[in-house]
Parts: structure tokens; C-alpha cells; sequence
């Protein structure tokens, strides 16, 4: 699935209601703002596009025209550059996200000789069968210097079998291996913590784009995508340097 049919639809929703033509050429952000529900003025600037604003909330990004009468979903490319605008965008914001969250909210599987060539953040689900199939190859993953960060999104959410296992997973005392057990179909402990952070990654895997799993970003905020082979991973995150 591309980030493009994630990303735009939610803050479609910010409007209020339809917004009549301006009798001013153009509105500040202020002004701007103030006809979106949950958008502030920092979150409006000015595009590479004449007369259009990027509104971007979180990894959430859209075009407004500066009289505050359309607005435009989609992708913004750079002919010249051959860049994708709108995705560097996401990413920026993305790097904002995932950068909140501390190292020990994690459960983390580091390469044995301690040399990280590269980090990827991956958010997973203990049930998904490309989820599973990632994590039989994280030997192989973490030999070529990747160290996997990974944070919970069960797909069928808050009060299903796969979210009492990723709390399980959590509560357990080797995480680790409790992951690698779950991954491999085998049992868990019945013991769930109240302090586990399973809720908030849901939630942030909504704010960063996330539909499906694995859903694997880089360092620099970019959507790798989901299941890929180690090799592939690995050329992948070296072309991004």
C-alpha cells in the first residue's frame, strides 16, 4: 500500500464544514487555521506552489489554497529534482514521532558484535504472518549491522487475542524471547502489566501512517515498506546515505 492512500483522508476530516470563497486574495495562517479543526498556525507554510499552503498534521499532509476555498490531497512532485515533496514532508514529521519515543519502550534485537550500521523502527503485530516471517530472519538482519526497534500494533486492535498477546509479550521478563516465542505460535504467560505501552504505539502507528504490518521506517522518517527480505533491507537503508 503506498503512503499516498494513507495519509490524506484523515485531515480531509479537520474541516469544518465547506468553506466559502474568501473576499481576500489570501488568508494568513492565522486566519487559515482557524477554519481547520485541529490545525494550528505552525502547522501551515507556505508550498513550493504559488498560492497553495501544505497543511501537514503529524505525517498527515494536504494543500489548501491560500484563499482557503480548496483543498487537494495527493502526492507533490518536483519534475526537476524528481522529488517527492509531500513524502519528505511525512518523513520530517515521522523522524519528530518516532524520535519521542524512548529506547526502553521498545524491545530491541541489536547485532551480536555491537556495530550498528543502520537502525529501522518496525511496527509489528505478534499474529501477521509477514510479521512472522521478518522476525525468523532477524539473525540474518542484525549480522548485516541493522538493529530492529520494534513497537507494537496489533491490526485487530484494543481487545482482541492479538493485543493481549503483544501486552503479554511486554509483561514477560525476557521480552526478547517472549516475542520470539509469540512470533513462532508458542505460549505466553497470562500475567498483563498495567504499564505496558502497547496502547500509545497503536496510537502512534496511527500518526505516523501506519495500515498495515510490518510497517518499517528508517532513521531518516522514510516508509521502507513492509515485509522485505534482509538483502533487500539492507540495500534499501544503504541507498538512503
Amino acid at each position: 500500500m503506498k503512503a499516498s492512500q494513507w495519509m490524506i483522508p484523515p485531515l480531509a476530516a479537520l474541516l469544518v464544514g465547506p468553506v466559502a470563497a474568501q473576499e481576500v486574495a489570501k488568508l494568513s495562517r492565522e486566519e487559515l487555521a482557524a477554519k481547520l479543526n485541529g490545525v494550528e498556525p505552525s502547522d501551515i507554510k507556505d508550498s513550493p506552489v504559488a498560492g497553495v499552503y501544505e497543511v501537514a498534521v503529524g505525517s498527515d499532509v494536504a494543500y489548501v489554497t491560500s484563499d482557503g476555498r480548496y483543498l487537494m490531497q495527493g502526492e507533490l512532485y518536483d519534475l526537476e529534482s524528481h522529488q517527492n515533496l509531500t513524502e519528505k514532508t511525512r518523513s520530517t514529521a515521522r523522524v519528530d514521532l518516532l524520535g519521542s519515543i524512548d529506547r526502553d519502550h521498545m524491545i530491541v534485537f541489536s547485532p551480536k558484535d555491537g556495530v550498528v550500521k543502520h537502525t529501522v523502527t518496525i511496527f509489528t503485530d505478534v499474529d501477521c504472518g509477514y510479521c512472522r516471517q521478518f522476525h525468523r530472519e532477524i539473525d540474518k538482519v542484525n549480522a548485516l549491522g541493522i538493529e530492529v526497534h520494534y513497537l507494537s500494533y496489533p491490526r485487530t486492535g484494543p481487545d482482541t487475542d492479538s493485543w493481549f498477546k503483544a501486552e503479554k509479550v511486554w509483561c514477560a521478563k525476557d521480552r526478547n524471547a517472549a516475542l520470539t516465542r509469540a512470533k513462532l505460535g508458542g505460549s505466553l504467560p497470562d500475567e498483563i502489566c498495567d504499564d505496558n505501552p502497547v496502547a500509545d504505539d497503536y496510537d502512534l502507528g496511527h500518526q505516523v501512517g501506519v495500515r498495515g504490518t510490518p510497517a518499517i521506517f528508517s532513521e531518516s522518517g522514510e516508509y521502507l515498506g513492509g515485509y522485505l527480505p534482509p538483502a533487500t533491507l539492507a540495500k534499501r537503508l544503504d541507498e538512503e546515505e
